[in-house]
């Protein structure tokens, strides 16, 4: 009976220890207003608002820690929008540290389809850096206020981390890697119609066209017009109908520069669980600076 009744008590502390790591059984990627009212002080959360240093100061949800987006990406090789070399993500990760938590929601502003991928790059780049779950506040700080929920003015600290990044490089697709599994994998260019068949030439590329095998999935479908996301079943049903609804199938997203691409990313990987989704990083970007082929014609999904 005393065995029992220890074991009883390991099972409930246990269970409750899980609950508040993981932030509960009701935790989603793309997190509602009401839902990030009810955890602001679940201790396994943290709040990343990735807006400007001002826009912050003059108003946020409380709790949240404030690093913009030009810190979680750099330019490399001409390429205007890549990963942080290592050292210095884990600078970043480390200046609040990310990696006590379960859980980090990023809040930017939704005004802008770009506001809106500039929070789902955001999320990938943590999920390479090995945050295992990262959220979107729906909608950004925009529906915060609308809700009208409390926010702080000023700043924010939190203590820093010391835990380097144990980085997820399953997220990250190369060239290499692209032709490799050109004739298996789905590859989704996330580019408007325009440019992903040629009609218009894409403003930052020299080319026309798109990828050799490459199915078009623009990334203005996720969103609706007020910057929330699209309903998940409308998602997974376009998804499905270009992709296909084998999960286990390799999918690697790219847009012009790995900026946009990160959309569908998100949704393909944390909301509707495919189980490998990568980004090409490089892009359009670097494909057309290395002179590979183009078509002008689009492909219809497989």
């Amino acid at each position: 009976m005393k065995r029992y009744f220890l074991f009883l008590i390991a099972f409930v502390a246990i269970t409750v220890w899980s609950a508040t790591i993981y932030g509960g059984d009701d935790f989603e990627p793309i997190v509602s207003t009401r839902w990030l009212e009810k955890n602001l002080n679940n201790p396994s959360i943290v709040v990343l608002d990735i807006r400007g240093v001002q826009e912050f100061k003059e108003g946020h949800i409380p709790g949240s820690v404030n690093l913009t987006y030009t810190a979680w990406r750099t330019m490399d090789k001409d390429m205007d929008c890549q990963l942080p070399p290592e050292d210095d993500l884990n600078d970043t990760i480390c200046s609040i540290g990310l990696q006590k938590y379960a859980n980090v929601i990023i809040v930017g502003k939704s005004d802008t389809e770009k506001d809106c991928v500039n929070m789902t790059r955001v999320a990938w780049t943590l999920k390479y850096a090995g945050i295992r779950s990262p959220g979107i506040l729906n909608g950004g700080f925009n529906s915060w206020i609308n809700a009208k929920l409390p926010v702080s003015t000023g700043w924010e600290k939190r203590e820093k981390g010391k835990q380097k990044c144990k980085l997820n490089k399953s997220v990250v697709a190369t060239k290499e890697h692209l032709i490799e599994v050109m004739d298996t994998a789905a590859i989704i260019d996330t580019r408007p119609e325009k440019f992903f068949s040629g009609k218009e030439p894409d403003p930052k590329l020299k080319k026309r066209g798109h990828i050799p095998k490459a199915i078009n999935l623009p990334y203005s479908l996720i969103f609706k017009k007020d910057g929330t996301f699209e309903n998940k079943e409308i998602l997974q049903s376009l998804a499905y109908r270009k992709v296909g609804d084998n999960k286990d199938r390799e999918v690697i997203v790219l847009c012009c520069n790995g900026q946009y691409a990160s959309s569908w990313w998100f949704v393909l990987s944390e909301v509707l669980g495919y189980k490998k989704v990568s980004i090409y990083d490089g892009s359009m970007e670097e494909w057309c600076r290395d002179e590979e082929p183009l078509e002008v014609e689009p492909q219809k999904g497989r």
